[in-house]
This record gives C-alpha cells, structure tokens and sequence, in this order.
C-alpha cells in the first residue's frame, strides 16, 4: 500500500448483489490454495508471507479457517494473485465472518485484460458461503484497482491510514478513520 489514504471498500452478502460473474480470458485458467485444505504453500507461492499465512491458519490466529490465495495461471506460470485472509489483528473493523482480499498483483505483461476483476468475481464464487462481508483495502492514488472493486458491486464505507507500531511496520494496523455509511 502507498502512503495516500486508504480506502476501505466493503461488500455485504446480505444486502448487496453478487459481482458480475466471469470467466477467464482463453488460456488463463484458475488456481487456488488454501492452507486448511492443502497445507503448505506450493513452491510457487515461495515467499515468506505465505510462509506466515499458512502458519496463522495453524496456530488459530485467524477467527475460521477460510484463508487462501486465489490465482490466475496462463502457460503454466501464475499471471495474477489475490490473497483472502479473514480478521487478525492487522484489521480490527473487520468482523469475525468478515474475509478481506488483498495483496492482489498481476504479471505486468498480462495488465490491463480484466483479470482483477475476473479474479474478484470468481473468489466470490470459490469462497461462497464463507463470509458475511467481503472486504477491500486499496490507497486512494491506485485508480486502477478502485476501478475494478467498484466495478465488482464495492461500497466505499471509509477512509483510514495504517497505524505503524515503532520499530514494527510490518505489524501496522489498518483502521478506518472516517466511516461512510
């Protein structure tokens, strides 16, 4: 996340109509894992912060165990992710049925073809059932990805900041600071 605002959009199964179903561009197929189901991450989600994820998904860190990232594959390679976490203490608004996506990245080569959103609509589809709210967090400078979860039915329901701990960036906490209701 950047240093502008963040924007706090939201989606609620019970009020809100489901994003616009999607399906993948040719030769782009889905891709999930979730710790619950398939234990450690893959080689291909190598890096530590799916190290810690899976880890809090073990040790009950997280309130139910609907973790994942869902992925998008084009020539045997991931080409998009997108992380589904539910409440920990990074996002304390968020409710216990609450999931949020995150850390969304797609391929440089492969922006710009509708992906994001491909992705949102089908995690919706994949992790039905599972929460109550869905929830995105996104600086308000990345025009780019407001687009897609507005697009996707999103409600922007505040404005906040990351409150840094001294010495512990990475363990900020995401607060909304102006709710819009």
């Amino acid at each position: 996340m950047s240093k502008a605002p963040t924007l706090f959009y939201a989606w609620d199964s019970a009020t809100d109509a489901p994003p616009p179903a999607m399906e993948p561009p040719p030769g782009v197929t889905p891709w999930i894992w979730r710790p619950a189901m398939h234990g450690p991450p893959p080689a291909e989600l190598s890096g530590w912060q799916n190290k810690v994820w899976w880890l809090f998904d073990r040790l009950g860190v997280f309130p139910n165990r609907h973790c994942g990232v869902f992925g998008l594959r084009a020539n045997g390679r991931l080409v998009h992710t997108s992380l589904v976490t539910p409440r920990y203490f990074r996002f304390p608004d968020m409710g216990v049925s609450d999931l949020q996506i995150g850390a969304t990245w797609t391929d440089p080569d492969m922006r710009g073809q509708g992906l994001a959103k491909v992705a949102v609509a089908m995690i919706h589809d994949a992790w039905r059932g599972e929460f109550q709210r869905m929830w995105y967090l996104v600086g308000e400078d990345n025009t780019a990805s407001i687009r897609v979860i507005e697009a996707s039915g999103y409600r922007l329901v505040g404005t906040g900041r990351r409150d840094a701990l001294p010495g512990l960036g990475f363990m900020g906490r995401y607060r909304i600071r102006t709710p819009r209701i």
